[in-house]
């Protein structure tokens, strides 16, 4: 089982400079910057909830200065009494198109998000995604990218609102009362202080919890492809236990962050709570006549002590809920630590140009390739092969010498360290890759079977394909018989959930796709793996009739299928050796 892990940002440039450490708020905030047409509405709809607020909390003191002091009934404030309702109601909508916009803002950057993930993976190709769990590539796509929607829809906007409510109501308090618009000031920075402090904590044991995500869902994917060889072996028992380890590790540490988060909630409500408190006692000691400063020499009334007082929470309230969605920011940052490798990642497949390939018949060769997945482990060494147009070559060696890799140098999936490969005389990273592999049939030496239809499967080479052409391919594919005892014939279902499929029919069935591909050039990768030899004969048989008048590059560690081929080479630490055809 191969572990996923995420790839050190500081690496070097294609300039051979060093690349600038990964910042992954600065990252988000590039990638907020995507929707700046639903920024512009949130910091205006931000700005209206700040004035209604301040409107509100002028209505209230006084409407009770009104009926506490003045003894006026309700009927000798009819205007108080119907604009407030209305400010209430304003304050409402406001609030509630500031959080539809970024939602919105969200979903847009999300959906954005994920096509360049996919549209990245797909560039990076098949043999990057191989070096990764598929579990983990899943979970990265799905759960890290709905992590950010926290950080996008509502942090983003309440860092707006933390900075323009407080101080629209610092700029409403201070030419009512200076003493209490410093005590408001003063205090303001000790939430954010302390939110930080506890959101450092908090990141780290966010990002610990996605690589704990990203491990298990690869571990529990690993589990369900092996399943059938554990419970030959009788040990999917014990795995279930292993599972339940895993599970129960990553609810300890999903507590251990949640307890963390609500440590955050209760700092910061309170130092809310000593801020306003603060307020309450120098109104408190000004109305008893104890302090005479901060109201420029006028006399406390109910109104301004009101006023300061309905404002104080409003003041603290953005700062409060920004601390609360703190740990949205922490969550995002994890997941963008996952996530920016996928984009900022070298993709191991050629480049390619944009020149198109003349039609068929192609005359491949390779060019002294050198290969190397690590600096210091050479691979293939100096190969240089020639691949007549319309002719088999069958390539031997034992796992690992580098057949297959040969084939992933050919199709382009890989780059040569050095060396070139070339097709009709032009090379392969002059040419427009998408067509060139159009010109490719890749038969797997572990064919993928589709929990589908037979239809479904057969039509992944050949989408447009008719069902006479269907059932010719596997006619020539040798599974007449086979085909005539589906009950639904095409609209079978194969797999575990449908009908069984042995390695021989498998096989067979990879090869009717090649044959509805119709590529001229073919791969193949040890196409009769793990047969016996009876079945081993069929496949034989049925490609030595479909791959007539194909140029094909044939890969086998068996003696059968080399009977197809014209010339014969074995692949030996890094080196290619020539072999003479057994005539008999």
């Amino acid at each position: 089982m191969t572990e996923s892990t995420v790839s050190d940002s500081n690496t070097e440039a294609p300039d051979g400079t060093s690349k600038p450490p990964f910042n992954a708020r600065r990252w988000l905030n590039q990638l907020a910057r995507q929707e700046k047409r639903w920024q512009r509405i949130t910091l205006q709809l931000a700005a209206l909830q700040g004035a209604a607020i301040i409107a509100q909390a002028a209505l209230l003191a006084q409407l009770f200065h009104g009926l506490i002091i003045e003894h006026q009934s309700l009927r000798d404030m009819t205007m108080i009494y119907w604009t407030l309702p209305i400010v209430i109601i304003i304050r409402v909508l406001l609030n509630w198109a500031r959080e539809m916009a970024g939602t919105r803002s969200s979903i847009n950057i999300r959906q954005s998000l994920r096509t360049q993930l996919l549209e990245r993976l797909a560039l990076l190709g098949p043999v990057w995604r191989q070096q990764h769990q598929g579990g983990a590539l899943v979970s990265q796509l799905l759960e890290q990218v709905e992590a950010l929607d926290g950080y996008i829809a509502r942090y983003r906007p309440q860092q707006w609102l933390a900075a323009i409510i407080p101080c629209m109501i610092l700029l409403a308090v201070f030419p009512v009362s200076w003493a209490a618009g410093l005590i408001l000031l003063g205090t303001a920075p000790l939430i954010p202080l302390f939110m930080a402090l506890v959101g450092l904590k908090a990141k780290q044991r966010q990002e610990e919890q996605h690589r704990n995500l990203a491990r298990m869902s690869g571990h529990f994917l690993d589990q369900l492809r092996g399943l059938p060889t554990l419970q030959l072996f009788n040990a999917h028992y014990q795995q279930a236990g292993i599972i339940q380890a895993v599970a129960e590790h990553f609810r300890q540490g999903t507590m251990r962050v949640l307890r963390l988060a609500f440590l955050s909630s209760t700092v910061l409500e309170f130092f809310t709570a000593v801020s306003i408190a603060l307020s309450a006692v120098y109104l408190g000691f000004s109305f008893l006549g104890h302090l005479n400063f901060g109201l420029y020499g006028d006399h406390p009334t109910l109104v301004v002590g009101f006023f300061i007082l309905l404002l104080a929470p409003e003041f603290y309230l953005p700062l409060r809920e920004l601390g609360i969605h703190y740990h949205a920011k922490a969550e995002a940052e994890g997941a963008a630590e996952l996530l920016h490798p996928w984009l900022d990642t070298a993709s191991p497949s050629v480049a390619g140009g944009r020149q198109i390939l003349e039609s068929a018949p192609y005359h491949v060769q390779f060019q002294r390739i050198h290969y190397r997945h690590h600096p210091e482990v050479p691979l293939i060494e100096g190969v240089t092969l020639d691949l007549p147009a319309q002719q088999v070559i069958a390539i031997t060696g034992t796992s690992g010498s580098g057949k297959t890799t040969l084939l992933r140098l050919l199709s382009g999936q890989l780059a040569p360290s050095s060396g070139y490969v070339s097709i009709n005389n032009v090379r392969l990273t002059e040419l427009a890759q998408p067509q060139w592999r159009e010109q490719l049939g890749w038969m797997s030496q572990h064919p993928h079977l589709l929990a589908a239809t037979l239809r479904e499967n057969l039509l992944l080479s050949a989408p447009e394909s008719t069902d006479d052409a269907l059932q010719q391919a596997l006619d020539d594919a040798g599974l007449r018989g086979w085909f005539a005892e589906l009950p639904e014939g095409l609209d079978t279902q194969l797999g575990d959930s449908g009908r069984p499929v042995s390695g021989g029919q498998l096989r067979r069935i990879a090869l009717a796709r090649l044959l509805l591909r119709n590529a001229p050039i073919w791969l193949l990768d040890e196409p009769t793996a793990s047969l016996d030899d009876e079945t081993e004969q069929r496949i034989i048989h049925c490609l030595a009739r479909a791959i007539r008048g194909r140029t094909v590059l044939l890969l086998t560690h068996r003696e059968a299928p080399l009977t197809l081929a014209s010339q014969i080479y074995t692949l030996q630490d890094g080196q290619l050796q020539s072999c003479q055809k057994d005539k008999e």
